[in-house]
């Protein structure tokens, strides 16, 4: 034991040893630090020396503690960004062929065709086109809870049913579930047919056609456009946010179905909306907005007086970009009084989706709430989802 005392000793003098000298004569600042591999300056720091002087039996410091080395060691950066593979739709080009595609976009003329759904590799100019792309997004935070939570609570007295998404989940999908062109079903039949986890009604439609009032996009695609100037969009990675373009895509009153035909500037801003998003609901109004009460109505809404009487609610919430709310009550409110719920419930913007006999929410393909009206469509949120994430 002495003897491993000893040893030990004498290695921890030699590293003290290693770090110090003393001043010979004839020795000057310059004469160690070149000795030392060091500069004068970085010497004169180590040893907080003011001048250049030194004296004959100076101890003087040549290398930092190596403690201090530990110290001082930069931590290895943490990564913040992943690559994730995401499809998206693109414009062929004047110029451009299957092979130029192919090469750009890392994969072979072969896998475009199977991608399309082609015999043969082709494409055209005008031509859309899916492509594969890698993509650098932030890595998603720890996830707080299941991906999908079904709660039956009371707000402000009013009785409710809301499904909470945490969209930390890489494998959690919130998409638009149609039940075909011209074609309707109720809540719960587009849950059980979808195999979501849970669905809730979305925004307006024409009665007669089932047309649907405002942007729609599905899996990067958007199959339906109209004059409702706010939008739930999510991205392929999950980050979501409620935005407010104030612009419309199509003029006039009516709606337009999305076989109609649209000028050739339209078309361009119709292929340029919504970029990097992969489902996207127009509806409204705005309930909540950064965080306060909103009251102040686009005139698409005004023209609509039901969305203001006493109804049945439906509303999506959004608490952070990684956090949704989907929100059910069969209590008839204004749209003010949802706007006092939604705000309790902590969202920070929310919007009505459709109401009256058209809100409804199902969970596991069971209906939750609502009546058996059919409707245009639903939001469906998918669990354990681990098909391919599009962009538009």
């Amino acid at each position: 034991m002495r003897l491993l005392a000893v040893i030990a000793c004498a290695g921890l003098s030699t590293v003290q040893a290693a770090s110090t000298v003393t001043v010979r004569p004839g020795d000057t600042l310059f004469r160690l630090a070149t000795r030392h591999h060091l500069s004068v300056t970085r010497l004169k720091t180590l040893n907080h020396l003011h001048s250049d002087t030194i004296r004959v039996g100076q101890r003087l410091t040549v290398a930092a503690p190596l403690a201090a080395h530990k110290a001082a060691a930069t931590p290895p950066a943490r990564r913040t960004r992943e690559i994730r593979l995401v499809y998206r739709y693109v414009t062929v080009l004047s110029g451009q062929t299957i092979g130029t595609l192919a090469r750009t976009y890392h994969t072979t003329p072969a896998v475009l065709a199977r991608l399309n759904g082609q015999r043969r590799p082709v494409a055209w100019p005008g031509m859309r086109l899916l492509v594969p792309s890698h993509v650098a997004v932030p890595i998603p935070p720890t996830a707080r809870r299941p991906a999908a939570t079904l709660v039956r609570t009371t707000v402000l007295g009013i009785p409710v049913k809301l499904v909470r998404v945490d969209l930390r989940h890489r494998d959690v999908l919130v998409s638009v579930v149609l039940p075909g062109a011209g074609r309707s079903a109720t809540v719960a039949q587009l849950a059980r047919r979808s195999g979501a986890r849970a669905l809730i009604n979305g925004s307006y439609f024409h009665p007669q056609t089932f047309a649907p009032a405002g942007d729609l996009v599905v899996g990067g695609r958007m199959v339906s456009w109209g004059r409702i100037p706010a939008a739930l969009a999510i991205t392929p990675d999950n980050r979501a946010s409620i935005q407010h373009s104030g612009a419309t895509l199509v003029s006039g009153r009516s709606v337009r179905a999305a076989s109609a035909v649209l000028a050739a500037g339209q078309l361009r801003r119709l292929n340029a909306a919504w970029p990097g998003m992969e489902t996207v609901v127009a509806s409204g109004p705005s309930i909540v907005r950064a965080g306060r009460l909103n009251l102040s109505f686009a005139d698409v809404f005004q023209e609509a007086g039901g969305i203001f009487r006493r109804s049945e609610r439906s509303a999506v919430g959004l608490i952070g970009e990684r956090d949704l709310i989907f929100v059910t009550t069969s209590r008839q409110l204004t749209a003010s009084e949802m706007g006092k719920l939604m705000l309790r419930l902590g969202s920070r913007d929310a919007l009505l989706l459709d109401g009256g006999s058209s809100s409804a929410l199902a969970w596991n393909g069971q209906p939750q709430m609502g009546q058996n009206r059919k409707v245009a469509y639903g939001i469906g949120v998918f669990v354990n989802y681990t098909g391919r994430r599009y962009a538009r």
